[in-house]
């Protein structure tokens, strides 16, 4: 999903009735979003099941995501709430078995959740 797609359906988030809390939402949102979209977009060939393995740009990336998790005690949730808005209704879904397997393939851990039925609100 490019970034401009990404933008349009943020600010149609800003239309609805809870226009202010939407408002504050959408503002924290988008450049970790960006960010998401543009790294985490590299593995989702592996975590749909297409690709047997993640590519190396998957794995350097997810070290990017890492560190941008790590910056901040909210970043790990804003980077689960952008990768749920991400892979909602993505079509294959992330299977289960290859998210867990990501950290193991790519040689590293996540420093923030994601899951093929995803709750940032515990996070």
């Amino acid at each position: 999903m490019d970034k401009l797609v990404m933008l349009s359906l943020l600010l149609l988030l800003v239309i609805s009735d809870h226009h202010t809390r939407l408002m504050i939402q959408v503002h924290s949102y988008v450049p970790f979003c960006a960010y998401t979209y543009d790294y985490f977009s590299y593995c989702l060939e592996f975590l749909t099941g297409i690709y047997y393995k993640p590519g190396k740009k998957c794995c350097v990336h997810i070290g990017k995501l890492n560190i941008i998790a790590n910056h901040k005690k909210e970043n790990p949730r804003l980077l689960c709430n952008c990768v749920e808005m991400m892979t909602r209704g993505y079509t294959p879904p992330m299977l289960a078995d290859k998210i867990q397997e990501l950290p193991l393939l790519c040689n590293t851990h996540l420093s923030f959740p994601i899951s093929s039925s995803m709750d940032c609100s515990t996070v």
